[in-house]
């Protein structure tokens, strides 16, 4: 089998959590925001929101639409033939997976905006918005590389909007439907 699936959703949807699952269920998972990350630890950048925003951008301006899934393919060792990447933002990034991958399925993970920023804020990571004004700024930076599009097209929506154990007994099910070719 070989299988990509790929985490798509806003920052604070749940993402990770659905990775957690993976990984929970012997798969292998990519960040695509570990790479990015990496990435600004080699330029010396901050891993702050602006800092990691504006890298996300400049490699995508730079290296073309899905040089962050290029980074992330490069993580991946010969007999990886199932991979969960988690944190795709574009089309773009899904048709470079499907040239490696003989199947790919997006997931994509809904939360309402008011929860979001409450869990981002309780996060407390270096690079998430301190503000509801920053918080928009990272939402429509998200948007503009193509995430909205993607997460319209997904095929499956899991919706974050209760209980943690909800959250990880729906990514559970969306993960065990994609494996056996249901998703």
């Amino acid at each position: 089998m070989s299988l990509a699936v790929c985490i798509a959703g806003m920052p604070g949807s749940g993402k990770t959590v659905v990775a957690e699952v993976a990984r929970s269920l012997g798969l292998k998972v990519v960040s695509m925001g570990d790479a990015v990350r990496r990435e600004a630890a080699k330029l010396g950048l901050p891993a702050d929101g602006e800092a990691l925003g504006w890298l996300m951008l400049k490699l995508r301006e730079e290296r073309g639409a899905a040089a962050v899934a290029e980074l992330c393919l490069k993580d991946l060792e010969a007999g990886d033939d199932v991979v969960v990447f988690e944190g795709v933002r574009s089309l773009n990034e899904v048709e470079l997976f499907k040239r490696r991958f003989r199947r790919v399925v997006v997931l994509a993970v809904h939360a309402p905006p008011s929860q979001r920023f409450e869990r981002l804020k309780r996060r407390g990571r270096a690079d998430d918005p301190l503000t509801l004004e920053e918080f928009r700024e990272r939402d429509l930076r998200e948007l503009k590389v193509g995430l909205g599009e993607l997460m319209s097209l997904a095929d499956h929506v899991i919706v974050n909007d209760s209980t943690l154990k909800a959250a990880r007994r729906r990514a559970k099910a969306a993960l065990l439907k994609a494996l056996r070719g249901v998703a």
